[in-house]
């Protein structure tokens, strides 16, 4: 079974529109909720080359690397720092990568867990008790662990999160440059969502036959500024790196849509074009 992955980029100046620490917790969590409701793989924050967004940049990348991580890891991950003051009020993701059993006797074989280590020897694997692993793994860094046996003990092994056929939450990276990441990722289908972009209903079927074998790497604009404007020095060279321009939301009726808006709706119709490609179970799958 093929796996097509689902990319998403972000700019830096996704929080811009609030002002305080805590309203942009707030619209970090939705970001992150869009982002796991419509299995998003990876989340990438571009770089917009505006100096003044990059405290923004740095605290969403923070923020959403803290809802990713189980929370019975966070306290280790994240040493608490004042960017994390409202952590408190970003919502749990509830993806197959954060379980809530904490009991070592009800685990069963090939559950998935995140861990990390203790101590030589010793993995927390968010249960009562850690558990035996004898190769070196980080202290701080989770990493992904299968269970292949519980009795008498519980026993191990490390997987790769690329080799889930399960939808376990999104890693997230950083990017600098955007024109350089589309030109060396060709082989994806590159989107752009835009109210300068083609109607989605216009292409929708162009859109599922040209997926192919191929991934979708799906870009958004900020809050003040949609990607032509951010890149308004360089338009043609990203336009020759970008498969399609869409427009999501036709004759809105609001001047401005918000990105975690923008998010829900074009997420959403994407995965109702290439959803089932996406072959990442979530769940409830049909």
């Amino acid at each position: 079974m093929r796996i097509v992955t689902l990319e998403v980029a972000l700019p830096d100046s996704a929080l811009s529109e609030v002002s305080d620490l805590r309203e942009k917790t707030i619209k970090a969590g939705r970001i992150g909720r869009a982002l796991a409701v419509f299995r998003v793989d990876r989340v990438l924050i571009y770089t917009t080359d505006d100096y003044q967004y990059k405290r923004d940049r740095n605290l969403l990348l923070l923020l959403l690397r803290y809802m990713d991580t189980p929370q019975y890891l966070r306290r280790v991950v994240f040493p608490m720092t004042p960017a994390l003051k409202y952590a408190g009020l970003l919502p749990p993701l509830r993806t197959r990568g954060h379980p809530l059993e904490s009991s070592a006797s009800r685990l069963t074989e090939g559950d998935i867990r995140w861990g990390i280590q203790t101590k030589e020897g010793r993995v927390d694997i968010g249960v009562d008790q850690p558990v035996n692993y004898s190769e070196q793994v980080s202290s701080r860094t989770p990493t992904l662990f299968k269970i292949i046996k519980v009795s008498p003990s519980i026993k191990i092994e490390k997987i790769d999160r690329e080799s889930m056929s399960e939808y376990i939450g999104f890693e997230t990276r950083s990017a600098r440059d955007l024109v350089q990441y589309l030109r060396e990722n060709s082989h994806m289908l590159r989107v752009v969502f835009s109210r300068n972009g083609t109607p989605f209903d216009r292409i929708e079927r162009e859109i599922r036959v040209s997926l192919g074998e191929r991934g979708v790497l799906a870009v958004f604009g900020g809050p003040r500024r949609g990607v032509m404007d951010i890149f308004a020095m360089r338009r043609n060279e990203i336009k020759d790196h970008v498969d399609y321009w869409i427009n999501t939301i036709p004759h809105q009726g609001t001047e401005t849509v918000r990105l975690d808006e923008a998010l829900f709706i074009s997420l959403g119709l994407l995965n109702i074009t290439v959803g089932r490609d996406i072959c990442r179970r979530g769940y409830y799958s049909y």
